[in-house]
């Protein structure tokens, strides 16, 4: 049997302890399936990062990388209410 319609056309000839077994048996391997493994992300040990990311810095340091030391300046015009970067 390797098709859906042979095994529809097998099981229509199981007694009712058959299609009972065949229910557990199925019943048990989606259970056994859907725990997979056993192990999830928090069964992992935690990491280390410490080496991997850089200080976060003070607030002047973050707008310096964000404005790529570009200097902001007031908008000049009234009809311009942000700063020009």
């Amino acid at each position: 049997m390797s098709t859906l319609a042979e095994v529809e056309t097998v099981v229509r000839q199981f007694s009712t302890e058959e299609l009972a077994e065949l229910e557990r048996f199925v019943r048990n391997a989606r259970l056994t399936k859907a725990k997979g493994s056993g192990r999830s992300a928090l069964d992992l040990p935690p990491l280390d990062l410490g080496r991997m990311l850089k200080p976060l810095g003070t607030r002047e340091e973050w707008y310096d990388d964000m404005l790529g030391g570009r200097l902001c300046l007031p908008a000049r015009s009234a009809a311009r209410t942000s700063p020009r970067c």
